[in-house]
């Protein structure tokens, strides 16, 4: 008799657990198959794009000064820093072989000139053939260009500079010996200044479009330079982007320093299309085109637009341009799980009056 009631005790669990397990089959197979998604509007954007680019100011002369002659070098006579004046003299080779040579050729000359006065006088009375007189005249010639190249090469022993600015480097050092052409000193212009920044090729090749350019520095991240664009070099760099260089419009004074990092903004004209603004992650890949699905909200259905992304803010937003209207709902979050035509559910947003959906 125990054995048929523990018996009878497995049998009605045996038919407990199946019932469940029917009940919740059946519930399984009822429950609809809904997908909720987070939705969101679409903002015009300015069709004035503007892109910004890392960039640094340098000097818009930056040159290496050598003497014209050679010789040993007797005076050095500024140090490295120094802010010097146009046409200061910064340094000097001994002139004593230089003198030298003008004093002897000086007297050449003016011997020859006499001769050719003399000679000309002569000539005009008809004493002298003209064959005669030329060749005077071109001894005159050699000789006054002999005389003026060594009145230069005394005045070249003194180096000066070519402009206000400062020294930035020296090479050598007084005594030494040194050839024509060899770099004595550095100087850059601190007064003049140029900004550069390097463009990738999709940007190069809309350069028609810039229409305003501005700068921020660093050190006043506030105050926006004006910028004018002096040229773009045509040929991409090793890392494939195309230096470009700007002059800066009315200065601050002693507010920007060669080797400051700065950031350029370049301002594009429309490309008349209309852009938009939306969340960066409801764009997904369709293939090869970028795609966002817009929430139908009669039959609660989505369906995929293409557009463009026209660049990536650091906000996380996207500005974009294609099929998209100001009018559409887009999903904005788990983009990647929907199909075509899916039914979806709205993710409703929580009450201000109810916080945490208590009520």
């Amino acid at each position: 008799m125990e054995n048929h009631f523990k018996l009878l005790k497995v049998l009605i669990g045996i038919v407990l657990i199946a019932g469940m397990y029917a009940c919740n089959t059946n519930s399984s197979e009822e429950r609809p198959n809904k997908v909720v998604v987070k939705t969101t509007g679409v903002t015009k954007h300015s069709s004035l794009l503007s892109k910004s680019y890392p960039a640094v100011i340098q000097a818009s002369s930056d040159v290496k000064l050598a003497f014209r002659v050679a010789g040993p070098i007797i005076n050095i006579f500024v140090d490295e820093g120094d802010h010097v004046k146009e046409n200061q003299i910064l340094a000097q080779i001994d002139p004593r072989d230089y003198k030298l040579q003008l004093q002897a050729t000086e007297a050449r000359y003016e011997e020859v000139k006499a001769e050719v006065g003399r000679i000309t006088s002569l000539y005009k009375k008809g004493k002298v053939s003209e064959n005669d007189y030329d060749k005077a005249v071109s001894g005159l010639k050699q000789i006054t260009a002999k005389y003026n190249a060594h009145k230069n090469a005394l005045s070249d022993t003194k180096l000066r500079a070519p402009f206000s600015g400062n020294i930035n480097q020296i090479f050598f050092e007084a005594d030494e010996t040194v050839d024509a052409g060899m770099p004595i000193v550095s100087m850059i212009d601190t007064q003049n200044h140029e900004i550069v920044t390097h463009l990738p090729a999709s940007d190069y090749l809309n350069k028609d479009r810039f229409s305003e350019f501005t700068c921020r520095t660093v050190d006043e991240p506030d105050t926006p330079l004006q910028l004018k664009l002096r040229n773009i070099v045509s040929k991409a760099n090793l890392n494939g982007l195309y230096p470009a260089y700007f002059n800066v419009s009315n200065p601050p004074k002693g507010k920007i320093l060669p080797g400051m990092s700065a950031e350029v903004i370049i301002k594009y004209k429309s490309t008349g299309n209309q852009l938009f603004e939306i969340p960066a992650t409801s764009v997904f890949k369709n293939g090869d085109k970028s795609t966002v699905w817009v929430f139908n909200e009669i039959d609660k259905t989505i369906h995929s637009k293409q557009v463009e992304i026209v660049k990536i803010k650091p906000s996380g937003s996207a500005i974009v341009k294609g099929e998209i209207t100001e009018a559409d709902t887009i999903i904005s979050a788990g983009v990647h799980r929907l199909k075509e035509g899916q039914k979806v559910e709205v993710l409703k947003e929580p009450s201000e009056s109810n916080v945490g959906g208590l009520l």
